[in-house]
């Protein structure tokens, strides 16, 4: 398997998840914030025992309990406990931005090729070509176009490496996982 992010367990949460029961509700908790009842309920765990492992993950800082004022009292995932079940996600922020930044900079530079003066519009020739672009025959409205689809290609090329480190994540996690249930 390639490196890529690497999740990283203090003491604490190593403990913490060394429950299967812990790292079920982990993994409920990461879909949607849920109450104690609606937990019970999905996992068919006593109330008691549940607010057992929800207190030794809320130790661990991998839960944290949102009393609002309100009817509920809801526990979700706190953000370490979102680095350990998502490592990838910077990777993939960053693949994402970088595909935005380069699709937008490709779709210029095509509408650069169609409208520059001298291109395709025709209003006398101003821009001429690279020397690369006159070296190899193409002419200089083409050349702003090719980069620009270029890219574009490049943009693509980032939107798949993050659902490649998506699939990575996902894949990782399973393991760390079927790893604690050893323990």
């Amino acid at each position: 398997m390639p490196p890529g992010p690497s999740i990283t367990l203090d003491q604490d949460s190593f403990k913490a998840l060394a429950s299967e029961v812990r790292v079920e509700i982990l993994k409920r908790l990461d879909e949607r914030r849920a109450t104690v009842t609606d937990l019970s309920t999905l996992m068919a765990l006593s109330k008691p025992t549940l607010l057992e492992h929800l207190e030794k993950l809320q130790a661990a800082g991998l839960v944290k309990r949102m009393d609002e004022g309100r009817k509920w009292i809801y526990y979700e995932l706190t953000g370490k406990g979102h680095k350990i079940l998502h490592p990838e996600r910077v990777t993939i922020i960053v693949s994402l931005c970088l595909s935005i930044l380069l699709a937008g900079a490709g779709i210029a530079a095509v509408a650069a090729g169609y409208i520059w003066p001298g291109g395709s519009a025709g209003m006398g020739t101003v821009y001429s070509g690279t020397a690369p672009a006159r070296a190899l025959g193409i002419p200089h409205v083409a050349a702003p176009i090719l980069f620009g689809f270029g890219l574009v290609a490049s943009a693509l090329w980032f939107i798949a490496f993050a659902i490649y480190y998506k699939q990575l994540g996902d894949r990782r996690r399973d393991e760390l996982f079927d790893s604690l249930k050893g323990l």
